[in-house]
């Protein structure tokens, strides 16, 4: 195999995109710690308010065109790529500044329902961060589609490290405030757009290009329903946040909150494998090839195997050392916490699959936005019911990943239906079953063999546990007929 189509793999896409990542989440845990430990818990609580605006706002103003890039480049020559991402940037550009406006003279109100006095002048210095974020998104799905992740993980990396520079080394060397924190952030997002600018060009130099005749119009309506979908979904998280927050207190809330935490491993590979798939899966429904057509179903299965294999082995030994995971990061005051931990991890051994790819490239975001609003109010009808017969939090927890999983499960009724595949065809039963049985004995043996010795280190003891794990369930999936190494073998090779 060339070196070209090494790099080029589904398998070294996917994982380019993983280490990007892995990477920004490095960089915000890193950037979290920091500021915690410099700033004061009123300045502290003032910037994460001002972050938390931010994140929930952003989810209405890209109205679903992030996924764009992924859909309507593939099914174009590349002479019209630039249009395109000119196009889609051009939408960016006015959704950005429509943001920054909001924020700024919506500021007061903000700060209003917030309760929060310090809230507007720093909501204020942070404004201007929109407008220049909002356009430098989408590098991920133009880089996914020319099969050049690496240059996406490059990008990553160093806006990253730009942001957490500019947000806390003036924090740590002029002045421990929120707002120094603000604008070190608003003055990141300056560069980063300056830097993504440059890099939206890369796959598109010396090309001749040529204008698209792709429209906004067609354009919206490819996003708007993914916007739509995207309500649904905070609607479907918020749910239990609510209805806990409301009707148990603080404490129980915050036990749940440091509980009701997903492993980042999950969104990494999941967000990988996603970003890859669609380009490919939208240019083979796009083409006339039916040959094309019937690959993605062998695609897909293929991606929840490996996604399986990865995550399975990590959300077991976090489901049977939650209790010890969550006091080693939150403190024995948590311990409540490892409870609504591993309730919240159960539904993660049906998430091996990222679905929407494959609904987004039928061009079915009508029925994706509606199956998520559909959701969206039955959980909290059922949430309400509930808090009024049990008067329990885990019962919250436990019908929010009910709903999860019975959403993943009409989801993947419609995957089957649209590639005409057997849902038995489609998931790997046997292999995750065989990982699942194989894990957890791994992490029983491993507990009942470490409680052997008596009080080990907390730190020592997961640290251990982790590594006696790792190698039983590797033996264990050996013998048992599931091929880790040709995995591992794979990924070495392609490098």
């Amino acid at each position: 195999m060339s070196n070209t189509n090494r790099n080029n793999s589904n398998t070294m896409q996917a994982l380019w995109v993983g280490i990007g990542n892995l990477a920004s989440f490095a960089f915000t845990l890193i950037s979290s710690a920091i500021l915690s430990r410099y700033l004061d818990k009123a300045d502290y609580g003032t910037y994460k308010q001002v972050m938390y605006v931010y994140n929930t706002l952003l989810m209405v103003f890209t109205l679903g065109l992030p996924k764009a890039y992924s859909y309507f480049l593939p099914q174009n020559d590349i002479k019209y790529g630039n249009s395109i991402v000119s196009k889609i940037n051009s939408m960016f550009f006015v959704l950005g500044l429509s943001f920054s406006l909001i924020l700024f003279f919506g500021a007061d109100i903000i700060g209003i329902i917030l309760n929060n006095n310090e809230l507007p002048k720093a909501i204020r210095y942070f404004a201007i961060a929109p407008a220049f974020i909002l356009p430098a998104m989408g590098i991920e799905g133009i880089m996914s589609v020319y099969r050049r992740t690496i240059i996406n993980t490059l990008y990553i990396v160093a806006t990253r490290l730009l942001m957490l520079l500019f947000v806390t080394l003036p924090v740590i060397v002029y002045k421990a405030e929120a707002n120094v924190a603000v604008i070190g952030f608003s003055m990141s997002s300056i560069l980063s757009f300056i830097v993504a600018l440059y890099v939206k060009k890369i796959p598109f130099r010396g090309i001749q290009g040529e204008k698209t005749s792709l429209s906004y119009k067609e354009i919206l309506r490819f996003s708007v329903p993914l916007a739509v979908a995207s309500f649904g979904g905070i609607a479907i998280k918020a749910a239990d946040q609510f209805f806990i927050s409301r009707y148990f207190g603080s404490e129980i809330f915050a036990d749940f909150a440091n509980g009701a935490i997903e492993l980042p491993f999950v969104g990494m590979v999941l967000g990988a494998t996603a970003t890859v798939l669609l380009p490919v899966f939208t240019k083979q429904i796009s083409s006339d090839d039916k040959d094309g057509r019937n690959q993605i179903a062998t695609l897909w299965s293929r991606a929840t195997e490996k996604s399986a294999m990865i995550l399975y082995p990590l959300v077991t030994f976090c489901l049977v050392f939650a209790t010890e995971i969550m006091v080693f990061l939150y403190g024995s005051q948590y311990e409540q916490s490892g409870v609504y931990f591993r309730i919240m991890l159960l539904v993660n051994y049906f998430t091996v699959a990222p679905y929407y790819p494959v609904i987004i490239a039928y061009g079915k975001t009508d029925y994706y936005a509606r199956v998520h609003l559909i959701f969206a109010v039955l959980i909290w009808i059922v949430d309400y019911a509930i808090v009024g017969l049990f008067n329990d939090p885990r019962s919250i927890a436990i019908s929010s990943i009910t709903f999860t999983i019975l959403k993943i499960i009409v989801m993947a009724s419609f995957v089957s239906k649209q590639t005409g595949t057997a849902i038995k065809d489609m998931f790997p039963f046997k292999s995750g079953c065989i990982i699942i049985v194989v894990t957890i004995l791994a992490s029983i043996i491993t507990k009942l063999s470490l409680n052997s010795f008596g009080n080990l280190p907390l730190v020592w003891y997961l640290v251990s546990s982790f590594m006696i794990y790792g190698c039983l369930t590797l033996l264990g999936c050996q013998l048992a007929g599931v091929d880790y190494k040709s995995v591992i073998y794979q990924i070495i090779r392609r490098r």
